[in-house]
């Protein structure tokens, strides 16, 4: 990679960067190439950039993958920032919450804004989400899930 005339990537950056919220590669790549422009480097282009990064992440950080079978666990989760609609009749701008369902082996996935992250609205989220993907999965993993436990219970609810 050096000497190439390219302009060098910044792993330790990137990867402290892919932490914060709504940060992606692909965010990360495009400030590489406004970078690489202004000091009159050649970028990597965006297939390169991502393939030296994973072998970064892969060789650096600790990393365990989890091996699945396909279509048995979705991961579900509210996304981090809140988005704002416009009421067609109003004008007024309302908060919506956008739900996001994930097959981690194909990382086919399913978004879908509500009015609320109420458990009605994420009840109706994930069925919807089944319905996108056409069927159920055996496992549902949620991350920092309030909106699921209220309170803890040693009921068991039929």
């Amino acid at each position: 990679m050096e000497g190439s005339g390219r302009q060098p990537l910044d792993f330790e950056y990137i990867h402290k960067e892919l932490v914060k919220p709504n940060v992606t590669l692909s965010l990360m790549h495009h400030e590489y190439e406004a970078r690489s422009r202004a000091n009159n480097a050649i970028p990597y282009y965006y297939r390169s950039f991502i393939r030296y990064y994973g072998n970064y992440a892969q060789k650096y950080k600790a990393t365990m993958r989890i091996r699945r079978k396909p279509g048995e666990i979705m991961e579900v989760d509210w996304a981090g920032s809140t988005l704002f609609i416009i009421d067609r009749d109003t004008g007024e701008k309302v908060k919506a919450y956008v739900f996001i369902a994930t097959l981690p082996c194909s990382q086919f996935t399913h978004a879908e804004a509500t009015l609320s992250m109420d458990q009605r609205s994420w009840i109706n989220a994930h069925i919807h989400a089944y319905e996108y993907f056409g069927g159920v999965t055996q496992i549902v993993v949620s991350y920092n899930l309030k909106t699921g436990v209220t309170k803890h219970t040693s009921e068991i609810l039929y």
